[in-house]
């Protein structure tokens, strides 16, 4: 059987894996998936006593501290449009906190996008943030944009600051309630991300009612519109 083989431009021939599947299917039926993609590595501004990722950056022979390089940003957005050739591209944001790198790293994303995208193809934003950062030029961005963003909270003020601590120890609960009003405030539509823990998992009901009742997250509103009771 005759081997099949890939010639990139600027690249030694090499043989064809399973990872070229998409580009080679691409005219026979549309290939669609889904990335978290951690610009900041494990790098955050928080603290969180369960965190299992922060302790990867003194990985020895890992990324360290180092955040994305803008050659690797571009190469990232212009493979993974490519790639993806179905007429919805989402890309997910994560960290770590990716909004450490600010709002002027997130207009160069939009840019490159903009750059890569194909006729016809839409492109979505989620951005996953532990909200600290969130002001309101974050909320006008967000909101021109259309980012769908996670919001992480773990329940009420007592259950979420049990784990969730800024790094020098403080609780975060009252700056990620800050952040859910401005949000709100703005229009910008957001999920809840809870990690389940041995406090509130005790409290199920009391963390289900606190997210949809009091915080108001769009996937609670979506919960609570399909339920008439709980």
């Amino acid at each position: 059987m005759k081997k099949a083989f890939v010639i990139e431009p600027g690249s030694p021939r090499r043989p064809v894996d399973k990872y070229d599947a998409p580009r080679l299917m691409a005219d026979k039926a549309p290939v669609g998936f889904h990335a978290m993609i951690k610009p900041a590595g494990s790098s955050c501004n928080l603290d969180c006593t369960y965190c299992f990722y922060l302790s990867k950056a003194d990985l020895q022979g890992g990324p360290g501290r180092s955040r994305m390089s803008d050659e690797t940003l571009e190469l990232l957005i212009r493979s993974y449009i490519r790639d993806v050739t179905t007429q919805e591209v989402v890309f997910t944001w994560q960290g770590g906190e990716p909004t450490l790198y600010g709002l002027d790293y997130f207009r160069k994303i939009l840019s490159l996008q903009k750059k890569y995208a194909r006729p016809g193809q839409t492109i979505h934003n989620d951005l996953q943030t532990n909200g600290i950062l969130i002001d309101e030029p974050w909320c006008r961005f967000l909101k021109e944009n259309d980012f769908l963003v996670g919001l992480s909270i773990d329940g009420p003020e007592h259950l979420h600051d049990a784990f969730r601590k800024a790094k020098d120890g403080s609780p975060t609960f009252e700056k990620v309630l800050h952040a859910a009003g401005l949000l709100k405030g703005f229009g910008v539509p957001f999920n809840t991300l809870t990690s389940v823990n041995r406090l509130n998992a005790a409290h199920p009901l009391q963390v289900y009612r606190f997210l949809r009742n009091e915080l108001g997250a769009t996937q609670a509103i979506a919960m609570r519109r399909s339920r008439k009771k709980g």
